[in-house]
């Protein structure tokens, strides 16, 4: 009886075809996956005016994320700002654009030699390609602060799994990007974070991140250097966690500890300690939030960071780097942490699952390098276990 009912539905189908049922259907203009599709990267800050007399984007790196299907895209905008992508499906695609500014063309437009900066896009982008696609896409970037040697690799704040509500073994870590060795000494490790005071949203702020923890790395300018492609790794506590949550990890060799001698906190005497500047998070320990924050690093005088309200700012120009993560990842509309330092954020974490958020590895021009498009919904994955010093 099956084989018979078969039978009769592809008779079925047969005898539609032939009277031109299946003909009337509206028939695709080209085969799926064989569209070329074009993007045209522009600059709303002006530096490409100055330098070139246009608003268009050249050498600028792209990367887009399908949503639907399981593959990514690497590209590079040619000379006239646009980028030309052949053989995809249509598809909205979770899209990063970058452009890092070289110090010889930051002494051509504001007469000061940085290599501080670069071209984004600030927000979180996503773009349709499909057939209805005639014309390029057109993506705006701005100037962000980027270009760091030094950048957060690792985020591990969530706690293990199957060991109550224990938190103690949260870490972050830090990777030197460049080809030369930097040094940690004084740099500042802070928690971003949002508030609406006197009807001012914070994340608007044009000029200040807003903070409400501070602590220091130890050092007077070179103690402490770190590699080209080093890790270094900063505990809440520098202990082996696995003896009271054996689901946890190893910290006791990790290179610097949050230690509070103002609380009843642990203290390993063979890593070096981490110098609180002013917490306003927790009395007892160096706590980031477990599903959601955002830590920046920056290079400042310590003196130079002012007070505001019940909290302090330090000025955009002076972060180094920052990732904010959430646990849903989609409401961006929620983020704390301005775009100038992160456009999107890592994540997707519940409380208490073992699990970290690392900034992907790619290959940039031959060498190895963490991905920093300064948007922490691209530049991170989620990984099932934490990876302290090492790249999973």
């Amino acid at each position: 009886m099956k084989k018979y009912f078969k039978i009769l539905t592809l008779f079925g189908l047969f005898s539609l075809t032939g009277c031109g049922l299946v003909d009337s259907l509206d028939k695709p203009d080209t085969i799926e996956g064989h569209e070329t599709f074009k993007i045209l990267l522009k600059d709303n800050s002006g530096f490409m005016e100055k330098l070139y007399g246009k608003e268009t984007v050249p050498n600028a790196s792209v990367f887009l994320k399908s949503s639907a299907f399981d593959y990514e895209i690497n590209a590079v905008s040619d000379t006239a700002g646009i980028v030309t992508i052949s053989g995809v499906n249509s598809d909205n695609y979770h899209i990063t654009a970058s452009r890092n500014m070289t110090a010889d063309e930051m002494l051509k437009i504001t007469g000061v030699a940085s290599s501080n900066y670069k071209l984004t896009n600030q927000q979180a982008g996503v773009v349709t390609l499909n057939a209805s696609n005639k014309a390029a896409v057109e993506l705006k970037l701005d100037q962000t602060i980027g270009g760091s040697p030094i950048v957060l690799s690792e985020l591990y704040v969530c706690g293990p799994s199957g060991s109550g509500l224990y938190f103690h073994d949260k870490y972050i870590e830090v990777y030197n990007q460049s080809d030369s060795v930097q040094y940690l000494d004084k740099i500042i490790v802070a928690f971003a974070f949002s508030n609406n005071y006197l009807g001012i949203s914070y994340p608007n702020d044009p000029t200040y991140a807003h903070i409400k923890s501070i602590w220091m790395f130890p050092g007077t300018g070179k103690d402490y250097p770190i590699k080209p492609g080093q890790y270094i790794v900063c505990a809440e506590d520098a202990i082996d966690h696995r003896v009271s949550a054996p689901n946890s990890i190893d910290l006791s060799k990790a290179d610097f500890e949050f230690y509070k001698n103002d609380a009843p906190d642990i203290d390993n005497p063979n890593v070096p300690n981490m110098i609180k500047i002013n917490d306003l998070v927790s009395a007892v320990d160096w706590v980031p939030g477990g599903e959601k924050g955002a830590i920046i690093l920056a290079k400042i005088a310590v003196d130079s960071i002012q007070p505001y309200d019940d909290h302090f700012i330090i000025p955009y120009a002076n972060v180094l780097d920052g990732v904010e993560y959430m646990l849903d990842v989609t409401k961006l509309d929620k983020k704390i942490m301005s775009s100038k330092i992160d456009a999107g954020a890592a994540g997707g974490i519940q409380f208490y699952t073992g699990k970290s958020m690392e900034r992907i590895l790619i290959n940039a021009d031959g060498k190895a390098r963490l991905k920093d498009d300064n948007n922490s919904s691209l530049d991170f994955h989620v990984n099932d276990h934490p990876t302290p010093g090492y790249h999973y």
